[in-house]
């Protein structure tokens, strides 16, 4: 396995059976934005010119009205997502036009995990914010007898994270601010109840 800079762990070869592996974890310990690679950070802001004009108006304004604070624009956005009547569905309807971010934020509103985070990060990435887009899991079932964790695809999850001067990269969970349920559920036990927590 290695270690990104950041502390992202990959195995080196694929995953083709159950593989045991032990991991912790410090969360006292945010990597400092001169740690991040200049071309990440351009990463993080990089979007088609021509794509989503009604999405890159909303963050311009904004962006003009609280400025360049990545944490308050991060919350201006999840508070767009509660308060204008979105909802989660692992149905949604089909996005099928040019500029999908400004169907999903102005037509159809309803999604799931990967809606939220796309979304998110393109209006993160509007404003002036790098982000990106986080995929993993969430949870799954813990097997007292056996003293391990079953994740499965259901456990599968979409969430965000903007680059915030000083702290590196900060994790927002969009699809919490629609669905917290989806978000408090993790299989039929949690890592928080096994532990004792």
């Amino acid at each position: 396995a290695s270690r990104s800079v950041e502390g992202t762990v990959t195995r080196n070869r694929p995953v083709a059976s159950l593989y045991v592996f032990d991991a912790a974890s410090r969360l006292d310990q945010p990597v400092p934005l001169s740690a991040i690679p200049t071309l990440q950070r351009n990463f993080g802001l990089h979007l088609p010119s021509n794509l989503n004009p009604r999405t890159r108006e909303l963050a311009r304004q904004w962006r003009q009205a609280l400025g360049d604070d990545p944490l308050a624009l991060a919350q201006q956005a999840m508070t767009h997502i509660r308060n204008e009547r979105f909802s989660y569905s692992l149905t949604p309807p089909p996005l099928v036009g040019a500029h999908r971010m400004d169907e999903f934020l102005f037509e159809t509103r309803e999604g799931y995990c990967e809606h939220y985070a796309s979304a998110f990060v393109v209006l993160m990435r509007s404003a002036g914010i790098p982000a990106r887009v986080v995929t993993g899991y969430m949870g799954g079932d813990y097997n007292q007898v056996g003293d391990y964790w079953v994740v499965r695809n259901s456990d599968a999850h979409a969430w965000a994270e903007i680059l915030v001067n000083g702290n590196g990269w900060v994790r927002i969970d969009p699809t919490s601010a629609i669905s917290p349920d989806r978000i408090n559920r993790s299989g039929s036990g949690s890592i928080a109840e096994a532990l004792g927590n």
